[in-house]
């Protein structure tokens, strides 16, 4: 990097080199800083370019179960499982992030295993308790809309995202302007609107269910939950976040639970409506569309889309080190479940795709943060 060239990271003691190209420096509870696209006035020919970076000194986390860093931990009746979903204890995408600005990431709350939600016998109503922790994302979470969509969790109390920011705000008042927000969702959305449709079941409020939902009403319930993420965002921006890093919604038709339930053979017997693989295509593509245009005045946003990357990793495994990309390298149902002790191979949390039938393994997880990286450094250079 020349002396001369606007820096994406100040470089203090202790620097590393990612392989995303960027550069991260630990020491002091932050990294460098981070090179806002920010407009500003003019300058003369001689002057040097004002310094516009943000030292990045704190992270704040929304989201569902892909950002989840450890909501579940009392639920699984492991001490030794922090209950993340992928393999345990293995890390997910943002605290891949966190790590880069020599940071940290600890869940907010602690739910405990619900009866109804996993099926396991004697295990009672779900609870929810508040530890404090900076990652307010929780597996299950909807945008804006209950019931949730946990498999293990209490699907009335797990916290949609814009309730996540709520709480936030309610103890915070503002954003720190040392800040990375890192937010993703829609995905838990678009598995509802299937689930109502297909299964028939009440994910859009009582007397939807029972094979009453059809696809068009589900195309506003995306389109709905669409302009309430863009909403969360608008809030983040507003109440003074300085760096805001924004997950596209993932298209989940082409992991093995889409493999399976959308296939040709499943929707034949088993949907009362069928949902092909096209359609789940489609309302991602709708919520991201929606996404992407509501954020697009706000120049602290930063946008990102893993999808090419997985698509990558699953045409070409090999240049990613994987073997499998087709099945769950987890014999739980549930990643948060997932341990060293329950992979179908000894190194399974690095050689497959998948933990369970939606969540990506530790590598899997790498492949998504190194995407968050590089969307990080592209909107540094146009800014520089």
């Amino acid at each position: 990097m020349k002396k001369s060239s606007v820096k994406a990271f100040r470089l203090t003691a202790m620097c590393v080199v990612l392989g995303s190209g960027l550069v991260a420096c630990g020491g002091g509870g932050g990294g460098g800083g981070y090179s806002l696209p920010i407009v500003t006035t003019p300058q003369k020919a001689d002057t040097p370019p004002p310094d516009t970076r943000v030292a990045i000194a704190s992270v704040t986390v929304f989201g569902d179960s892909l950002s989840d860093v450890g909501t579940y931990k009392a639920a699984t009746g492991d001490p030794a499982n922090p209950g993340k979903f992928t393999v345990n204890p293995g890390k997910v995408w943002v605290e891949n992030i966190a790590d880069f600005f020599g940071l940290g990431v600890t869940p907010n709350r602690s739910l405990t295993l619900d009866e109804t939600a996993s099926g396991v016998k004697g295990a009672g109503v779900g609870t929810a308790t508040v530890i404090g922790g900076n990652g307010y994302a929780e597996g299950g979470a909807r945008v804006d809309a209950l019931p949730s969509e946990s498999g293990i969790g209490n699907n009335q109390i797990v916290a949609p995202i814009s309730r996540q920011i709520t709480s936030y705000l309610a103890s915070h008042a503002k954003f720190p302007a040392s800040e990375l927000v890192v937010l993703d969702g829609g995905g838990n959305d678009t598995y509802a609107q299937f689930s109502s449709v297909c299964w028939g079941t009440d994910d859009n409020g009582p007397g939807t269910g029972s094979g009453n939902a059809t696809i068009a009403g589900a195309t506003s319930e995306i389109m709905t939950a669409a302009y309430s993420q863009v909403a969360n965002i608008k809030r983040i921006h507003d109440n003074g976040a300085p760096v805001v890093l924004v997950a596209a919604a993932s298209d989940w038709s082409g992991n093995p639970f889409g493999a399976h339930y959308l296939s040709d053979a499943y929707q034949a017997t088993g949907c009362y409506t069928k949902v092909p693989a096209s359609q789940i295509t489609a309302w991602t593509n709708q919520f991201n569309a929606i996404l992407k245009a509501g954020i697009a005045g706000m120049g602290n946003v930063v946008y990102m889309d893993a999808a090419a990357d997985f698509a990558d990793a699953v045409a070409n495994p090999s240049k990613y080190g994987f073997v499998n990309v087709d099945t769950p390298a987890c014999t739980v149902a549930s990643a948060a479940l997932c341990t060293a002790a329950t992979l179908r191979a000894p190194d399974a949390a690095t050689t497959y795709l998948w933990s369970d039938a939606f969540h990506p393994t530790p590598r899997g997880h790498q492949i998504f943060s190194d995407a968050a990286l590089n969307a990080l450094k592209a909107s540094t250079k146009k800014s520089s």
